[in-house]
């Protein structure tokens, strides 16, 4: 195993959820742009000293895959290291195969975030690349975090959903005495956005829109005048009848309660991966139809006295029907992260 850390880098988010620097630029390139159907894949070149050289990202289908695009512009040596987000193609489609043009190089050390689960690749590219005297090294954990839907999607058509809440110490979502709508730390709401750029869109429902007026856009630091701009959609139930389209055009508004009815508009949107930070009602739906196969939970350390609970069912179906598969301490928050059992 060789993972390095980059000499040079942001304040980097990632390194909480046990990325390594130099694995976080290529991660980060990943998510400036969706490239749907394809997956979010990112690179990054670095020298031996590992200070970077260049970075890349799969922009759109039928354009150059990441590796491709970095090899095109970069001046490989046979000392530098490449961090790719994903088991480079082992076969050739719309793009040649990133592994038969990665032995054109001079490159000797490649690490991959996860082997791709795609049965035309699969390892594939691995064994072809050490078989070459290619290094190969895996950091796990990184395409699985950039696309939480990839290793499902040979397997069903359904949406993975993921749910993500900020509460207070005494799990209130909302504070009744302050205008201050954020429960959580600026690391927190920086982590928060970059789930945000992982899926193809944003669900709140009528309430959560009503009163924190949200954005529901990607404002994180590294991702400025990114292409990726998950879609906005708003459970609103009923009818609208007191908001006007037109001054949200770039949101869609779902008029109705059924959840069958609300899963088909998503699909039809194209929509892969959803994340949903809606309040008390939308998450008691999801949780109690058994939906989400990932949920973040961001903790504060404080409690609020005067606000809005986030109730009993949540509290009880989460470690009911979930694992608890980390505790990650963000200085005076917590993220506690769930899997479905």
């Amino acid at each position: 195993m060789f993972l390095y850390k980059a000499e040079q880098f942001l304040d980097n988010n990632l390194n909480y959820l046990n990325f390594t620097n130099a694995m976080s630029i290529a991660a980060l390139e990943a998510l400036k742009s969706n490239p749907n159907p394809n997956p979010k894949v990112g690179a990054a070149l670095f020298d031996k000293n590992m200070k970077l050289k260049n970075k890349s990202h799969h922009v759109e289908k039928g354009k150059d895959h990441a590796e491709i695009d970095l090899i095109k512009k970069s001046n490989i040596q046979d000392t530098d290291y490449m961090y790719v987000t994903l088991e480079p193609c082992f076969h050739d489609d719309t793009s040649p195969s990133c592994a038969k043009e990665l032995l054109k190089t001079d490159i000797k050390n490649i690490v991959i975030g996860d082997i791709d689960s795609d049965p035309r690749t699969n390892g594939k590219s691995i064994n072809y690349l050490k078989n070459n005297n290619i290094n190969v090294s895996i950091e796990d954990g990184v395409n699985d975090f950039l696309n939480p839907y990839y290793k499902n999607k040979n397997k069903t058509k359904e949406i993975t959903y993921i749910g993500k809440i900020g509460l207070s110490n005494n799990n209130n979502i909302f504070n009744n005495d302050s205008e201050e709508k954020y429960i959580t730390n600026q690391i927190s709401l920086d982590l928060t956005h970059l789930l945000r750029a992982t899926c193809d869109a944003i669900l709140v429902g009528k309430n959560t829109f009503l009163i924190d007026n949200p954005k529901l856009n990607i404002r994180h630091p590294e991702l400025k005048n990114s292409n990726n701009k998950p879609l906005k959609i708003i459970w609103w139930g009923s009818s609208i009848k007191n908001i006007s389209k037109n001054r949200h055009s770039d949101f869609i508004f779902v008029e109705n309660t059924s959840l069958t009815q609300l899963e088909e508009i998503l699909l039809n949107h194209g929509c892969r991966t959803v994340l949903v930070e809606g309040g008390k009602f939308v998450h008691e739906k999801f949780l109690t139809n058994s939906k989400y196969s990932l949920f973040y939970e961001f903790k504060s350390d404080f409690d609020i006295l005067n606000g809005l609970n986030i109730g009993d069912i949540y509290k009880n179906e989460l470690p009911t029907s979930f694992n608890n598969i980390v505790k990650i301490t963000l200085k005076d928050n917590v993220l506690s992260i769930y899997n479905n059992k």
